[in-house]
């Protein structure tokens, strides 16, 4: 007979402390908002991200091009394709310090319910039916890994949790078997930013063609919509630009962005195989080069690496076609949500916010299914492990630099992808 763990141990119950754990999680909530509200506010150097929207919208209010002029005499410049830009003009009409806060609360709620309404779908019933344990403990071991990244997200007022939440609003619409408004939700989730591409490679890959095309068609209107407000010839000027100088920019170590930022697996190739200082610590120049390969090689090593990942997400879908909506759906969407980060040539900390959809799955597994594979558990714990032990709070801020330009990022992602496969491969076929 199994025994419980507070029964065991002769703990109380979950239930004895719900008011504090309430508690204590919107304390952490309001503490998490005042605190990266503040950073955006008084340190006008750490919200170039949110300074660089709004500069943007209102550069396209007067015509112009969005691209050409950057913040602060020519730094941090608008790298999304113009619809973003477009729907920032609003916040342009409110204060910055106000649209700081605004946008940060905005990102919260967005993050909430895009975790309580995927969580809901996952397991098949709504959120508060969930035995309050299992959806505090799973919600808990969820934001563990990911919460510094969010912390990173919101203190620079980025976009990921906006994407996030389309791509979500589209799941949920897909349950509704509302497939062309679901695709077209995921496709302007491209169209604000293309770090959500490989949800189109999933859909294409199991054949879905409604939702595809949806994709496509939101994609379309998402890229279209700005001429309704600055022309036709305007909006085409702009995304000729972006596509030329931005999407097609291909030099990682002199790019927009700097290099010692950028975790991606591509900007792994430079440090590894190319003479690129790898990180800058107290002054000193540090390499990790293993040896030099020609640029001509490592630009098709580049090429090679997104093959690689789009090919994980349809190696996926064929293997694991017919085998239940456990499996072949929500474990094909949790593999995509976790190698979204991988896809593009650059990886910022504050992507991996889309990995929250991952870990919610493959907990559910781990506590809810029980799956109990060594395997499949110590791919979880490891990918966990990573991406939270990384922090210099645990390691020292040499020792964060070193892990960080060494790989880490990639490491955890590619751990919390081999769990998912791993999982898919163990769990009965018409889960």
């Amino acid at each position: 007979m199994t025994v419980k763990m507070h029964e065991r141990f002769h703990l109380p119950p979950f239930e004895t402390f719900l008011d504090v754990y309430r508690i204590l999680a919107a304390i952490t909530v309001i503490t998490v908002i005042v605190l990266t509200s503040a950073k955006l506010i008084n340190h006008p150097l750490a919200r170039p991200d949110i300074e660089v929207y709004l500069h943007a919208a209102n550069v396209i209010l007067g015509g112009n091009n969005p691209y050409l002029t950057g913040m602060r005499t020519g730094v941090f410049y608008y790298l999304y394709p113009p619809l973003f830009a477009l729907l920032f003009i609003p916040f342009t009409l409110l204060p910055i310090n106000v649209t700081v806060v605004v946008w940060c609360v905005l990102n919260v709620l967005l993050l909430g319910w895009a975790m309580k309404v995927f969580y809901e779908s996952l397991a098949g019933e709504p959120f508060f039916e969930i035995p309050i344990r299992t959806r505090w403990t799973i919600s808990f071991f969820a934001l563990l890994p990911t919460f510094r990244f969010i912390y990173s997200h919101l203190a620079f007022g980025q976009s990921d949790i906006v994407v996030l939440a389309l791509v979500v609003l589209g799941l949920v619409w897909l349950q509704k078997d509302r497939r062309l408004a679901a695709g077209a939700a995921i496709g302007i989730s491209i169209a604000i930013k293309l770090i959500s591409l490989p949800f189109a490679i999933w859909f294409a890959a199991r054949r879905n063609l409604r939702v595809t095309l949806g994709i496509a068609c939101g994609l379309l209107a998402g890229l279209l919509l700005p001429a309704l407000l600055v022309g036709f010839g305007k909006n085409s000027q702009f995304l000729n630009y972006w596509f030329r100088n931005v999407l097609l920019y291909s030099d990682l170590r002199n790019t927009y962005w700097p290099f010692h930022d950028n975790f991606s697996l591509h900007a792994q190739l430079y440090r590894f195989f190319s003479n690129s200082v790898a990180f800058i610590y107290n002054g000193q120049p540090y390499h990790l080069t293993l040896f030099v390969l020609p640029l001509a090689t490592l630009r098709i090593l580049e090429y090679l690496v997104v093959a690689v990942v789009a090919g994980l997400v349809v190696l996926y879908a064929v293997l694991y076609r017919n085998h239940g909506v456990l499996i072949e759906h929500w474990g094909g969407i949790a593999l995509t949500f976790s190698v979204v980060p991988l896809f593009p040539t650059v990886l910022q900390k504050h992507y991996l916010v889309l990995l929250l959809p991952s870990y919610i799955y493959v907990l559910h597994l781990w506590y809810s299914v029980h799956l109990q594979d060594k395997v499949f558990r110590g791919l979880v714990a490891a990918s966990m492990a990573v991406l939270t032990l990384i922090s210099a709070a645990f390691s020292g801020e040499f020792l964060n630099e070193v892990f960080a330009t060494g790989g880490c990022y990639p490491l955890g992602v590619l751990l919390l992808s081999a769990s998912i496969f791993r999982a898919a491969s163990r769990l009965p076929a018409n889960s």
